[in-house]
């Protein structure tokens, strides 16, 4: 998760008054996922994610391709970046990402802001509802 982090500060800008916030997400297959599996399923929620006009979603690379392959950048599999150009949406993130979470029970997702994490499964519970509430009302209107 340190890569997506320096890279959220890669896209944030440069001084805090310009800062563009940007959340950090990884999603996580089940015990049997295989890397194809879990790049599908993150697509798919980025998909979801751009309809909600948050701002950018990106996918980014984990590193350059070793030498000798064709492929110039391989993904960092199962992230997304989200720049949060419009802030208020959080809440609207979340949710999207708590319906995506909902079609698996073996998914799971950490999402990071400002350093800041919270992970969440395919399983509902009152617990993780009271986490997720916590979460957003600690990132209320930055």
């Amino acid at each position: 998760m340190g890569a997506l982090i320096s890279w959220c500060e890669r896209v944030g800008g440069v001084g805090m008054e310009d800062r563009v916030p940007c959340l950090g997400i990884q999603v996580t297959g089940g015990p049997d996922a295989d890397a194809e599996e879990v790049a599908e399923a993150t697509l798919h929620l980025r998909r979801e994610l751009l309809d909600l006009d948050v701002g950018p979603v990106e996918v980014p690379r984990a590193s350059e391709a070793p030498p000798g392959t064709r492929a110039v950048e391989l993904a960092a599999l199962g992230t997304l970046v989200v720049s949060m150009a419009k802030p208020e949406l959080l809440a609207a993130v979340v949710r999207a990402v708590r319906s995506f979470l909902s079609r698996s029970q073996h998914r799971s997702i950490k999402l990071v802001l400002d350093g800041d994490a919270l992970e969440l499964s395919g399983v509902s519970s009152d617990e993780q509802r009271r986490l997720t509430d916590e979460w957003l009302r600690r990132h209320d209107g930055r």
